[in-house]
């Protein structure tokens, strides 16, 4: 087999795959980012710009606006959003980087050193959140929609203590660190993290 995707081997691509990973916006033939927050979309965007001529791309816009940034790209304004603040969904046509996603998300495992962390970022900034309790402690918990999804990441983070807690409710799993490595992990992952949910 020749070289790895470098959504495997370039930690700044390896955040997208994580980001990607959280989301999963996948078409026979596209693939693409939905998301309300600006600075998400636009890195999903500086990427695909990083493959492709700028009128390959293509966004939704759930709202009123085009958002800077976006002039040349051939939007698309759609109604029916039950969002408060305005969503997008960036997007390009392209069957082999759909295989390409695909491979480099079921073969994760291939991920090594800091693209680790940058691939957690993505997926933090896509599905994760902190909180802190009365008593001032910090939770922090990544959402997956399946347990199997979860577990070949916990599988990554194989120094890393967490816990599995599933929500029958609202059919998902979160992955929880524990308070003993929790600041380890974050400061790992900051140094990728666009979105910044950090307490």
């Amino acid at each position: 087999m020749g070289s790895y995707s470098s959504l495997l081997t370039k930690s700044q691509d390896s955040y997208i795959l994580g980001l990607w990973g959280a989301d999963k916006y996948v078409r026979t033939s596209s693939i693409g980012l939905s998301n309300t927050n600006l600075l998400l979309i636009n890195r999903f965007a500086g990427f695909l710009i990083s493959r492709f001529p700028k009128d390959r791309l293509r966004l939704r816009i759930y709202g009123n606006e085009v958002p800077e940034n976006f002039e040349g790209t051939k939007s698309t304004f759609c109604k029916g959003s039950k969002n408060k603040k305005p969503a997008f969904h960036i997007y390009v046509n392209c069957r082999p980087l759909v295989r390409e996603f695909v491979f480099a998300l079921g073969n994760r495992s291939l991920l090594q050193g800091e693209s680790v962390y940058s691939y957690f970022a993505g997926r933090f900034d896509g599905d994760g959140s902190i909180s802190v309790d009365t008593k001032g402690a910090k939770f922090c918990r990544i959402v997956y929609g399946n347990l199997k999804d979860l577990q070949k990441d916990r599988v990554l983070l194989n120094n890393v203590k967490t816990s599995v807690y599933r929500y029958r409710r609202a059919g998902t799993y979160c992955l929880y660190f524990s308070t003993e490595t929790l600041n380890k992990f974050l400061e790992r992952i900051s140094p990728y993290l666009v979105s910044s949910k950090l307490i």
